[in-house]
């Protein structure tokens, strides 16, 4: 009876498997990573089933779950040297310089003649120190040239949250508010329970003048943590401030532009700080004190508006 069972579970394995290598060569990599699932679970002590599920998971850019499954591996066969080689391109990539190093230099120990174990292994000492020089320009405020050093390290180590972290400051400090949200985004998605990144993207977008995507972008915090101590209270300003802009809109669309006022009003009481925040709202003044007689008080608003854009 256990062999017929045993059996009855090996072929479910591998029909799993077989699937899976189906899935994957039509590049339906969701689909290929469902079946390598199931065949891990029928199968946890397969160090090749790991490997191939650690390849379909680096292929979905998810190197956290693909490191796992390697891990796993080299537990399970600790001479297989095409996954030790893999775990070490993660690590590299991922900016792991020691571990990395370590991966490659075992490598080289069982198979000296590997070029490509040697190879890499020559660029993480010269990488090393480009991360440091980058880091000693961002003190030094030389952001430009941190960001030109910064930009080819991220070509070897593309998926290291902490030198795109590094990278958008620079950005930021220079006035790049649109290539700091790319490099941020990059990072929510390189770590999908990045609650600190949403919250930058929320705040970047906030500065920007972007409540409604401020919003968008604090509501993923909150998925992650409902309580977070930034994304929290920030959430509650920005739906504020965003319903308040969007009542503004709405008034002018409908030539109500008391309601404009008071809405545009509304707005700069909530948010006394944020420049562009404080531009939209002065450009709605102006334009609402001018269709309703109020001209005085337009071109105040007119001018304010027009000394926070240059400003800003």
């Amino acid at each position: 009876m256990f062999e017929v069972s045993h059996s009855s579970s090996q072929a479910e394995v591998d029909k799993h498997l077989e699937m899976g290598r189906d899935f994957l060569s039509r590049g339906q990599l969701q689909d290929a990573l469902s079946h390598y699932h199931a065949a891990v679970e029928g199968d946890p002590n397969n160090y090749l089933t790991h490997f191939k599920r650690a390849t379909v998971y680096l292929a979905l850019g998810k190197s956290k779950f693909a490191l796992k499954d390697l891990d796993r591996v080299l537990q399970l066969k600790p001479d297989f040297t095409a996954a030790r080689m893999q775990r070490g391109i993660v690590h590299l990539k991922q900016a792991q310089m020691d571990e990395a190093a370590t991966d490659f230099t075992n490598v080289l120990a069982d198979d000296s003649s590997n070029e490509e174990a040697y190879r890499t292994l020559q660029k993480i000492e010269p990488t090393r120190e480009e991360i440091q020089l980058a880091k000693a320009f961002i003190r030094g405020s030389d952001y430009t040239a941190a960001i030109e050093l910064l930009t080819k390290v991220i070509e070897t180590c593309p998926w290291s949250s902490e030198l795109r972290e590094l990278r958008a400051e620079s950005h930021v400090a220079i006035g790049d508010m649109s290539a700091a949200i790319s490099d941020i985004r990059s990072t929510t998605k390189l770590q999908s329970d990045n609650t600190v990144g949403y919250f930058k993207l929320a705040t970047l977008y906030y500065m920007r003048g972007e409540a409604s995507e401020s919003l968008k972008e604090v509501r993923e915090c909150l998925k992650l943590d409902p309580e977070h101590k930034d994304c929290f209270p920030h959430y509650k300003k920005v739906k504020k401030v965003a319903k308040q802009l969007t009542d503004a809109e709405e008034a002018v669309n409908r030539k109500d532009y008391k309601a404009c006022i008071d809405a545009a009003t509304k707005v700069l009481k909530t948010e006394p700080s944020v420049l562009m925040i404080q531009f939209l709202a002065r450009e709605k003044l102006c334009h609402c004190f001018l269709h309703d007689d109020q001209l005085p008080l337009s071109l105040e608003s007119c001018n304010l508006a027009l000394g926070l854009n240059k400003v800003s």
